[in-house]
């Protein structure tokens, strides 16, 4: 990915993107860029990895002056947190 824009940097994300037609895969990115901009409060129409770079400085701020931080991941006091959470995930086949 660009600093500017969500679009594949890499030969074969470009591939993948270029498929004509419906393409599931490239539906389920640009439905996870959405989700993870909407999440940091980012906005497409400014720079990426600034504003990254800037939430990561008010984070090391927040951190140092001891008030609270959101750790990664689902956070203690979720309701159900294993909604969030499948055992889901693409297995090495059988030797």
């Amino acid at each position: 990915m660009t600093a500017r824009t969500l679009k594949p940097s890499r030969p074969s994300d470009r591939r993948i993107s270029a498929l004509p037609g419906a393409n599931p895969l490239n539906d389920a990115h640009t439905a996870l860029d959405a989700a993870v901009l909407a999440a940091y409060g980012f906005s497409t129409k400014q720079d990426l990895l600034a504003q990254l770079l800037a939430l990561n400085l008010d984070v090391a701020r927040r951190f140092e002056q001891n008030q609270p931080v959101t750790a990664p991941g689902v956070p203690k006091d979720y309701p159900e947190p294993q909604t969030l959470v499948t055992e889901d995930c693409v297995q090495p086949p059988a030797p």
